[in-house]
């Protein structure tokens, strides 16, 4: 992600390492969650035969923050930028900075955990090699017997870099073709989060999302990778 930082009376460049600590913090819960979530029973690409049923509370404890802490330290860099950046020039470097690394992730880091998956839910008894070729041509024939398809490549856990990269575009088309509005926005939210509305307004607008969520998680049709697979070849 971009560092966070600020800009001085005269221009410098101003290091906010608060934001450098909360982004640090933010890591070491989500390396910590990713550790756990390998012995709990909550069905992930692969899963340990030694479940600990007690890593779901540390888990469930952190599941609703841990990412919205990096979202929050990639918002303030973003603002802090365009600040110095136009519109255009924004998008640019934003684009420069995170899909490199999403595109190169895509291909080389996520594969083996593509193929982990496929081996541990769909029953694929072919080589990696076999299968990677087969990733990086899309091919989308790795399906449960309940229609189910992996849809390849994937960007697994790197979905944080695409999303903030899809913002940041966002971001900057409102900012070229709504220049009003988006400062009535910044206004608004300022006064908005002043005092303890930084702590209500927040937790409302996840609270609703939340439920929200839920209910049409709800009404919809799931599917756990659980179950017998049709070996994929």
């Amino acid at each position: 992600m971009t560092a966070v930082t600020g800009t001085s009376e005269s221009g410098d460049a101003l290091r906010r390492t608060d934001l450098d600590w909360v982004r640090i913090g933010a890591f070491a819960l989500l390396i910590l969650y990713h550790c756990t979530v390998f012995y709990s029973p909550i069905e992930n690409m692969a899963n340990s035969p030694r479940v600990l049923p007690w890593v779901q509370i540390p888990m469930l404890l952190t599941a609703p923050w841990r990412m919205l802490l990096l979202f929050i330290v990639s918002g303030a860099a973003t603002r802090f930028m365009t600040a110095r950046l136009k519109p255009a020039a924004l998008l640019k470097s934003r684009t420069a900075r995170l899909l490199p690394p999403l595109l190169f992730g895509m291909a080389v880091i996520v594969p083996p955990q593509a193929y982990t998956q496929v081996v541990e839910h769909y029953g694929y008894t072919g080589g990696f090699l076999s299968f990677w070729g087969r990733y990086l041509l899309a091919d989308h024939n790795f399906c449960h017997p309940n229609g189910h398809c992996l849809i390849l490549p994937t960007y697994n856990h790197l979905w944080f870099v695409a999303y903030l990269w899809l913002y940041t575009a966002g971001l900057a088309g409102l900012m070229a073709c709504a220049p009003r509005f988006s400062g009535w926005l910044e206004r608004g939210l300022a006064r908005a989060l002043r005092g303890w509305g930084l702590v209500a307004w927040p937790v409302t607008f996840l609270a609703v999302a939340r439920f929200a969520l839920e209910a049409a998680g709800r009404s919809s049709r799931t599917w756990s990778p659980t179950g017998t697979a049709t070996p994929c070849s």
